[in-house]
């Protein structure tokens, strides 16, 4: 049993942190405890394939966290955003997630989970996607991604795809539990 109140906002700038004052029972046994909230807004992120070719498009961009821990802040990614109140739902905001940062329009959008990724600090829920495409799919000219992001959209074979989680390349969250959900509702595609 607990009870949570917020106490105050420390931080409102790119993101946004509260403190929240938390009261745990267990039996007669009672914590207090403060905790940071990161109020970050949800999240859509998808993982677009092509069936005929057995690819599938990633992103690489800078991630200045990540550089902070291994060094090189350039990461291989699934396209995602935060989901807009302009979007009507987590599976449009996928949509143009893919159409802003790869540059594709995409069909049959399917979900997959939807999960928090750091539950102890950030109120984010994840919201994850397969959807097919095809070279024909690509869009042209200005997709709409935004001022601050350097994107390089890649396409890789879902085999080396594969290859590149076992081995440590591929190491977004986000990116690895399409992959797992693809791999098991299509295994024939990584052969």
């Amino acid at each position: 049993e607990y009870e949570a109140r917020h106490l105050r906002t420390a931080y409102s700038g790119f993101l946004k942190l509260d403190l929240y004052e938390a009261t745990i029972r267990n039996g007669s046994h009672s914590v207090e405890v403060v905790r940071e909230v990161h109020d970050h807004g949800h999240g859509a992120a998808v993982l677009p394939y092509d069936a005929a070719r057995r690819t599938a498009l990633l992103v690489r961009q800078l991630r200045v966290p990540v550089h902070v821990v291994e060094g090189d802040g350039l990461l291989l990614e699934a396209a995602a955003g935060v989901i807009d109140p302009a979007d009507p739902s987590p599976m449009d905001a996928a949509r143009r997630e893919a159409r802003e940062e790869l540059g594709y329009e995409l069909h049959d959008l399917t979900p997959v989970i939807t999960f928090y990724p750091i539950p102890g600090l950030v109120t984010e829920r994840m919201h994850c996607f397969l959807a097919r495409y095809t070279p024909a799919d690509r869009l042209e000219g200005d997709t709409g991604a935004d001022d601050d992001e350097v994107l390089d959209v890649e396409e890789w074979p879902l085999k080396e795809l594969w290859a590149a989680m076992g081995d440590g390349r591929l190491k977004d969250g986000k990116a690895i539990i399409c992959l797992y959900a693809l791999r098991l509702a299509q295994p024939e595609l990584f052969a």
